[in-house]
């Protein structure tokens, strides 16, 4: 069993290796993503219990840090958002505005 300092260093390695662990989970294709998450929570849970911490407190840890990975994903997600995807998205809006216009205008002179 590692002393409390050691076990400090570890679990502070653990939370601030996220990123990464999110970054390379992502990278992964989408099929598999799900595997690899429950690999993940699994070294997480296994690192707990070699640590010395029951199954309760450990299994409230990893379920804090899945849900902390799984947010810093979906953040890094957002961020790799091409500037075409973005592009994109803000042509369709204003599609669906100028045509919103048009009925507009067909309706004022039909008036």
């Amino acid at each position: 069993m590692a002393s409390i300092s050691e076990e400090e260093e570890i679990l502070e390695a653990a939370v601030a290796g996220i990123p990464r662990v999110a970054e390379a989970v992502a990278s992964i294709p989408e099929k598999a993503r799900a595997k690899a998450l429950t690999a993940v929570e699994s070294t997480y849970r296994q690192t707990m219990l070699d640590l010395g911490y029951e199954e309760g407190p450990a299994e409230s840890w990893v379920s804090t840090i899945m849900v902390r990975l799984q947010a810093e994903m979906f953040e890094q997600a957002a961020v790799r958002q091409t500037p075409t995807q973005t592009l994109q998205e803000e042509l369709v809006l204003a599609e669906s505005e100028l045509e919103g216009n048009v009925v507009e205008i067909r309706e004022t002179e039909e008036q």
